[in-house]
């Protein structure tokens, strides 16, 4: 199973998805700032093995498309983020692809933290609805994964050790259970595989250069799933990074693509 993001700065880049999606033999794909993106011109390249996921109450600021054999149901926008559950490998997954503020417009946090907080509100209402199914936020998180926004026990709660997920599954406070979450990056964060980052940004008075601003966290059921999470640097012939950082010309953003063996999810 494999899932692929990107933010595509507002470009029109369908042959290049669709060269990405072919090659890797994507099952999921999802974007973010798609208002330039020409879905027919995608969707005639894909032949129709592919599927748009729509939600029933108009605005997203992000998107997806999936297998025609993947089946999906209850699509909505949660503060414009596409949000529904989709059945990977008869393993229901409620996913949110989301697109936060960017550092520019929110400094400190503040409004990225208040949206994870209603997106995970949201996806633990609809796994109430769902007996068996877990959650998955997927997409432009536009903070590093140990952000307080991404790690704080009322916002994701995660960690980026499996075991700790898988032992403890939740954390208590003041008397109310918070689910523990597994982002994935620091295992997977590695010069030696050239594997920096998503974005790079080298102004203000404190950086680090490559940023990972594009993630996946998943519930601690779905941990041991991951089996490889990387940016990709080219698609074929074409060459995403120039002079060291992601070439312009395509995004800012380098995709994510993600390999999951559902097999190895926990509690089922």
């Amino acid at each position: 199973m494999r899932l692929f993001f990107w933010n595509l700065a507002r470009k029109s880049l369908a042959d290049l998805i669709y060269a990405a999606i072919q090659l890797n033999d994507v099952d999921v794909a999802a974007f973010a700032e798609v208002d330039q993106l020409d879905f027919q011109r995608l969707a005639e390249l894909l032949d129709d093995h592919y599927q748009t996921v729509e939600t029933i109450d108009g605005k997203v600021k992000t998107s997806m498309l999936v297998k025609r054999t993947i089946r999906w149901q209850e699509a909505s926008a949660v503060v414009n983020n596409l949000t529904c559950t989709l059945n990977l490998d008869d393993i229901p997954v409620n996913i949110s692809v989301v697109h936060l503020p960017d550092k520019r417009n929110d400094p400190l946090g503040h409004h990225r933290e208040r949206t994870i907080q209603q997106l995970v509100s949201e996806l633990n209402t609809i796994k109430k609805l769902h007996p068996g199914s877990v959650n998955m936020l997927l997409g432009a998180f536009n903070c590093n994964p140990f952000d307080p926004e991404m790690v704080k026990l009322n916002s994701l709660n995660s960690t980026f050790f499996k075991e700790v997920a898988m032992r403890l599954k939740v954390r208590n406070s003041d008397g109310s259970a918070f689910p523990i979450t597994y982002n994935p990056a620091l295992e997977f964060l590695s010069e030696s595989n050239s594997n920096q980052g998503s974005f790079y940004w080298s102004s203000g008075d404190c950086t680090y250069y490559w940023h990972s601003l594009d993630q996946i966290v998943v519930d601690w059921q779905l941990a041991d799933c991951i089996v490889d999470c990387r940016y990709l640097h080219q698609i074929g012939d074409t060459k995403l990074i120039v002079r060291s950082q992601p070439c312009s010309k395509y995004s800012d953003h380098l995709p994510l693509l993600v390999t999951m063996e559902m097999g190895n999810c926990h509690g089922r």
